[in-house]
């Protein structure tokens, strides 16, 4: 669970990466496909409509943690896999001022873009 840090201080976070792939630092990187920076930031644009207060910074925290974690947890969402991801997301450095409910919506459907 300690495999994921967030590269940004508190001061830092505006100037945040625009690619998901540099929104958190992975100790082993998963692979990323192709297409995934287009659809987090699809995916992005529609959860703004819904959640005006989101920010990129930690919806791109939350597709990274997705895409981080759709392997060990099959991309099954139950409640051990949402503990467990809840408990990553509490633990970010400079934490998210996403709610966990957004969160885990941002990591699910990641989970089920990736299963497609």
């Amino acid at each position: 669970m300690e495999y994921l840090r967030s590269p940004y201080g508190p001061a830092s976070l505006e100037r945040a990466s625009q690619q998901v792939a540099a929104c958190l630092v992975f100790d082993e990187p998963p692979d990323i496909p192709e297409d995934f920076e287009a659809f987090s930031r699809e995916d992005f644009q529609r959860r703004i409509r819904l959640h005006p207060d989101l920010d990129w910074n930690d919806a791109c925290r939350a597709y990274a943690l997705g895409l981080a974690t759709h392997a060990s947890h099959a991309g099954r969402a139950d409640s051990a896999a949402d503990d467990d991801l809840e408990m990553q997301w509490d633990r970010l450095p400079s934490p998210p001022a996403a709610a966990w409910p957004v969160a885990r919506m941002l990591i699910h459907e990641t989970w089920r873009w990736l299963s497609r």
